[in-house]
């Protein structure tokens, strides 16, 4: 028997339906706000529930909140959204984002061991997450567990930090079976992600890549796939970095290279200014909205489009009992 691991408690995997793998609800604070200015924070519980609602209004069924440890994560104010929509499924995450996240925080973690921060991961999912995230290791634990692990890593490099960030949540993936979910800067070293989690024995199976759409090569989407690892193919309507064309074209090659069953999307919608509910013109319902019918539009068939919705996620964030 699998499940998934969402903050309301387990469920069937075919429960989990329309699903998108990396999203922000809720943000309090911490280091991105520190860095990247207010736009950053996401403190309305209300405003959540209306971008969940709009979702869901679309046929959503699931969100993976992808705020991890010390990065403003709140899991009281999440499970505030879920008490809203009940009927709405949400995953949060543990683990961390990268190095340069934590560059103006006097980080714990570069006191603590490998094994001590394994264990630490290990907890949140298997017992709790902690109610008091970004001020540092374990306060108080909430009844609510993670339900996937994030790891991040900078732009063209692999951080001393970063370094010692895989190697825990690589102990934390084999121990609970967690899906490692991650950010990549700018797309730049997904390749050695995937190569340093199966050095260090995680399953490839159990690796999903995230923000590799902003190097929009088919060539190297493949060779992360014959590794056997999974994409989140986030950032819908990020003009700034590429238009929707360049995604729409990622997925038509994978599926002709027979990787359909590796891709999910996602909106990635972290900032006030991506949001409706702040004033954004888009919001976490852009690729049910626009990108899923464009899909359509370019010829992507029905059994891809479900198999990326809902099959694909269903089976990425499932743990085996």
């Amino acid at each position: 028997m699998s499940f998934i691991r969402t903050i309301h408690g387990d469920i069937d995997p075919k429960d989990m339906g329309v699903t998108n793998t990396h999203e922000h609800l809720i943000r309090i604070g911490g280091g991105e706000v520190a860095l990247h200015g207010e736009d950053m924070r996401l403190p309305s519980v209300e405003k959540a529930v209306e971008e969940v609602n709009r979702f869901k209004a679309l046929g959503g069924k699931t969100i993976v909140d992808m705020n991890p440890v010390s990065v403003g994560r709140d899991i009281v104010k999440l499970l505030e959204v879920n008490d809203a929509v009940p009927d709405m499924h949400l995953i949060m995450t543990t683990g961390f984002h990268a190095s340069h996240v934590y560059d103006k925080t006097c980080h714990w973690v570069v006191r603590y061991s490998v094994n001590q921060i394994a264990d630490l991961l290990i907890a949140e999912i298997e017992e709790g997450i902690d109610e008091h995230d970004y001020m540092g290791p374990i306060v108080k634990r909430s009844k609510a567990k993670a339900g996937c692990i994030k790891v991040g890593t900078s732009y063209g490099m692999i951080t001393p930090f970063e370094e010692k960030e895989i190697q825990a949540v690589a102990i934390a993936c084999k121990e609970t079976g967690a899906l490692i979910n991650t950010h990549t800067t700018h797309g730049t070293m997904a390749l050695e992600q995937v190569e340093k989690f199966i050095s260090l024995g995680v399953k490839p199976e159990r690796i999903m890549v995230g923000h590799v759409q902003r190097i929009p090569d088919p060539w190297y989407h493949k060779k992360i796939a014959a590794l056997g690892a999974g994409f989140s193919y986030d950032g819908g309507y990020r003009v700034k970095y590429w238009p929707d064309r360049y995604r729409i074209e990622l997925i038509q090659e994978l599926i002709k290279a027979g990787y359909q069953e590796r891709i999910t999307i996602a909106t990635d919608s972290g900032k006030k200014s991506y949001q409706i509910a702040y004033g954004a013109g888009t919001g976490i319902d852009y690729d049910l909205k626009v990108f899923v019918p464009r899909l359509r539009e370019e010829g992507v068939s029905e059994a891809a489009i479900e198999d990326i919705l809902v099959n694909n996620p269903a089976r990425y964030f499932a743990f085996d009992k």
